[in-house]
């Protein structure tokens, strides 16, 4: 029996449906994100907030930059917002690809160097995946600039260049460090790593609660994380058995994240780590997917325009590519006299189903229904009711045919010259993967690489690519902590000013602790408050959120005399080996005079 080995070309490469999937996930992911700091957007991005740009401009590194440091006022953060959601939605649709991946990647950047005191592991994953995504052709398959492209730059589905593999590898650095770093006994030895993580009850899940009575389960899945993150990173490259060995470990790699979803409160980081495996998905597995989708389509779909009409022939390259109708020709209908008569007939583009004749807003109802994925959505256009008033819409598009395929230039160009992803590209896709690999090295204490020089460290912050993949590493953190503030008004009131009552603050413990916080980036927050309490330095986040507090309490209760002054405790509970009883100790960490 031979044994055949895969290509390097297939290990280190990425089918260019899978970039396609990759770019419109981080697409989504961004908007997600954004909708998520949104709520927070006065609170942690302004100088209303808990960090003013003074105090944060203090803690940066000198080559650290932010656009949104230029203003510290909610419309201008707002604005910025804006501009980032609307390259994402350009990156969904791949419109001008390149360009706005460079936009993302850059205000990603921007925003999270505006407040590097909320971030976790997501920003820092999320900022690398863009940052790769700069040196590849995300938008060759399914895009706006592909309907576009007549350059036939990308013929083949199968794409292999040094970008690719440093995007992932840069995937599998973070498990592998990862459990280098992973040096406590609790892990590899006594197989309680598990057990210790569930019992935080300031990040874990209602779900948590109730599974770390399973001792033996927890004991289990320790192994099996530590195990997947050592040996995972090799196997999932391994040129033996590659197509069942890169399935099978990219589906334990994101069932591992789905159950971090489950047990653990660390906002998105499971589902940007999922983004990230799904680079990992090969071709013949698409493939596979399209073997099973129904063939609506057949040989004879044609789609007629009106020749020197720039939107016209656009629209019929966007229906191709967007509906999954590769094999369908889009033509000038005056290339044949018959279609040609017809659509001067009728004022109208032709589409053809073998000798079937169709027009205006009952052809794109055919073309959607001839779709393997969006053909629901042509028997809804069928509909009397869509029908009738997508004829009228169809005559005023008509209409202005004209005025459409001036914007359509000016906005929707051809492109005539294929995308550059040549020689210096892939020099720096090269040079920053020996880069992060350096960095990555230095973490590990036994490396010899540590400490690394000023000017490596000037580059890593300018282009946000720090590495220092420490999930629970070397060990789960052994204590929990939420807060509680209590408080005196100018009155002599005592006031639970965490919650915003009136009346003693509560210290008992909460059912769910997770909950106390009000989301992922503001436990963030506090957790690094928390822990500067233990330093002897200046206590700046403390000083900065006892501020905030001040001004939320008068903004929020106007008719309520001001607040005078307040104490912030932390309840911390520390985490007990199996089978003893955990006990809370309350630590007072900041005195705030609002009149101070």
């Amino acid at each position: 029996m031979k044994i055949e080995l895969a290509p390097i070309r297939t290990i280190f490469g990425i089918d260019l449906r899978t970039l396609a999937l990759f770019r419109i996930l981080l697409g989504v992911y961004i908007l997600i994100d954004l909708a998520m700091r949104s709520r927070d957007l006065v609170e942690h991005y302004t100088d209303a907030g808990v960090m003013p740009r003074s105090v944060q401009i203090d803690h940066l590194y000198v080559t650290t930059w932010s656009f949104h440091l230029a203003n510290g006022a909610a419309w201008f953060q707002g604005l910025l917002f804006g501009i980032s959601g609307f390259a994402a939605l350009c990156l969904i649709a791949g419109w001008r690809t390149r360009f706005m991946t460079v936009i993302s990647w850059g205000l990603m950047l921007s925003v999270q160097n505006r407040n590097t005191f909320i971030l976790s592991g997501e920003d820092n994953l999320s900022l690398l995946l863009l940052f790769w995504a700069l040196f590849l052709p995300l938008g060759a398959r399914y895009s706006v600039d592909a309907a576009l492209d007549k350059t036939q730059s990308f013929v083949k589905n199968e794409y292999a260049s040094f970008a690719t593999g440093a995007l992932l590898l840069q995937g599998m650095s973070m498990y592998f460090f990862s459990a280098l770093l992973k040096t406590h006994p609790i892990w590899f030895k006594d197989g309680t790593a598990v057990h210790y993580a569930l019992q935080l009850d300031y990040l874990v899940t209602a779900f948590s609660l109730w599974f770390r009575q399973f001792q033996d389960l927890m004991t289990g899945l320790t192994y099996y994380v530590y195990l997947l993150e050592l040996v995972g990173p090799f196997l999932i490259f391994s040129p033996l058995f590659h197509r069942t060995l890169r399935m099978t470990f990219m589906l334990a790699f994101m069932s591992m994240h789905l159950a971090f979803l489950l047990f653990l409160e660390i906002g998105f980081f499971p589902l940007i780590s999922i983004i990230m495996n799904l680079t990992f998905m090969p071709g013949w597995m698409w493939d596979a997917i399209a073997r099973r989708l129904p063939q609506r389509a057949n040989a004879g779909l044609h789609l007629w325009f009106d020749r020197g009409c720039d939107f016209c022939e656009k629209t019929c390259c966007f229906l191709r590519v967007f509906l999954f109708l590769p094999a369908t020709q889009t033509r000038p209908a005056q290339d044949d006299p018959d279609i040609g008569a017809e659509l001067e007939a009728r004022n109208s583009w032709v589409v053809t189903n073998g000798n079937e004749h169709h027009y205006k807003f009952q052809a794109l109802a055919l073309v959607f229904c001839s779709s393997p994925i969006f053909f629901p959505i042509g028997w809804l256009l069928k509909r009397a009711i869509f029908r009738n008033v997508g004829d009228r819409l169809y005559d005023l598009v008509g209409r202005n045919r004209k005025k459409l395929s001036k914007i359509s230039r000016k906005w929707f160009a051809w492109r005539t010259s294929p995308p550059q992803f040549g020689v210096v590209t892939q020099l720096l896709a090269v040079i920053f993967l020996c880069f992060i690999t350096v960095q990555n090295l230095a973490t590990l204490p036994w490396s010899g690489v540590s400490p690394l020089p000023a000017s490596f460290k000037m580059v890593r912050q300018a282009l946000g690519l720090y590495q220092h993949w420490t999930m629970f590493a070397p060990f789960p953190e052994m204590t929990s902590p939420w807060p509680v503030i209590e408080g005196e008004l100018a009155d002599g009131m005592i006031v639970d000013v965490y919650n915003g009552k009136v009346g003693l603050a509560n210290f008992g413990k909460p059912d769910l602790v997770s909950k106390v916080y009000g989301n992922y980036r503001w436990r963030k927050f506090l957790s690094n408050l928390e822990d500067q309490s233990y330093e002897d330095g200046p206590q700046f986040l403390a000083l900065s959120y006892g501020r905030y507090l001040c001004r939320d309490w008068a903004r929020l209760n106007p008719d309520k005399p001001v607040l005078q002054s307040f104490v912030i405790y932390f309840q911390i509970e520390r985490s007990q080996p199996p089978g003893l009883p955990k006990h809370i100790q309350t630590r007072q960490v900041w005195n705030h005079d609002c009149a101070g």
